[in-house]
């Protein structure tokens, strides 16, 4: 059995692979085994900006193996300069075309209305618990943000549906949607309708109820005051890649003592940072709204620890994004990361401000 490389015996590794790399800077095999080296030592940084250069010299000789390269190191954030990783498709789309297709072309034909150019398809006001089909034309969504500004949430094509949330749960509609076509060709089918089509293809209520989860993600992320000047393109791939995170009230959910791995945004509910007061005695600070971003935006693109515990002050709804996304996303569109630290650095201020008058 060989004996164990002791810390010393890979620094001086280290620096031999150091200045060969430095003689030869193009050379795969070095650049591999030193960055491999950095990363048994911790330095990930100097391990990232190898691993960036490593890829790019790959990529002049195989595309194809540079793309499998980055996914096997998704902190170097290369693999966004494959466009195709921000494919614009949503799966669960095709449920509108499915009832065009379960829908009887009469009646269709009987009952879609024809409107124009800046002409509202609904209302965020709008009291709904059916389903509208956008039969031709094209449609611009908008919701209201933090500010209370209107801000484009979604653009929808034809063959794809609105109304999906207040079918389940009929409610008042929470955007607003304007044709952007010359001219579009809409319906609303009835609940009834809907149901009978649901009890003939049980595989439709699913479709339906994860084009309405999808849709919630993407409109989170677009309300947020930090995401909403992104491309929707971008947005969207941000909502296929983040997770639903549940957590009861006075639930911790941020250990000062357990490493954090992304940020997120609150869905539903509100969570509050903790801090000692005077007396030693744990408290919490002014509560995080829906659309608030929580933990460490700092996009290291790995493990670090929060910069305060964070528990649920209500039963809470979050939005998980990990930092090797978040990293993605922001070598595609560089402002996302100069957004985060200056969100992370005005959390930072009023959480200090919160806790001097404690």
């Amino acid at each position: 059995m060989g004996n164990k490389i002791t810390k010393k015996e890979l620094e001086k590794a280290l620096d031999t692979y150091a200045n060969l790399v430095e003689m030869y800077p193009d050379n795969e095999s070095y650049l591999k085994r030193y960055a491999k080296m950095l990363q048994t030592l911790g330095r990930e940084a100097t391990a990232t900006i190898t691993l960036q250069h490593l890829h790019d010299i790959i990529a002049k000789r195989s595309p194809k193996e540079a793309k499998e390269f980055a996914k096997q190191y998704p902190q170097i954030g290369r693999i966004l300069l494959d466009d195709t990783a921000f494919e614009d498709h949503d799966k669960h789309a095709i449920a509108g075309k499915i009832i065009y297709e379960l829908t009887n072309k009469l009646w269709l034909k009987l009952h879609q209305k024809t409107l124009k150019e800046g002409q509202a398809v609904c209302h965020a006001e709008d009291l709904s618990d059916t389903l509208t089909l956008i039969v031709e034309g094209n449609a611009d969504a908008f919701a209201i943000n933090t500010q209370g500004t209107r801000i484009l949430v979604e653009h929808v094509s034809e063959m794809d549906i609105l109304g999906e949330h207040t079918y389940f749960k009929p409610n008042t509609m929470d955007i607003d949607v304007f044709v952007s076509s010359e001219t579009a060709k809409v319906v609303e089918i009835p609940r009834k309708k809907v149901l009978a089509m649901i009890a003939g293809n049980p595989h439709l209520e699913k479709m339906l109820k994860q084009r309405a989860i999808f849709r919630t993600h993407v409109h989170a992320l677009a309300r947020n005051d930090v995401f909403q000047t992104m491309p929707l393109k971008l947005t969207k791939y941000l909502a296929r890649k983040l997770t639903v995170r549940h957590f009861k009230a006075n639930t911790l959910i941020y250990d000062l003592k357990k490493p954090v791995h992304g940020i997120d945004i609150v869905i539903k509910g509100h969570v509050c940072y903790l801090a000692h007061n005077r007396n030693k005695e744990k408290v919490m600070l002014s509560p995080l709204p829906p659309l608030s971003i929580a933990g460490d935006t700092s996009l290291r693109g790995g493990e670090t620890t929060s910069m305060a515990e964070l528990a649920a002050k209500t039963d809470v709804s979050l939005a998980h994004i990990a930092f090797d996304d978040l990293l993605n996303v922001s070598v595609a569109y560089p402002p996302l990361k100069e957004k985060l630290m200056q969100h992370a650095d005005q959390q930072k201020i009023k959480m200090m401000q919160e806790i001097s008058k404690l």
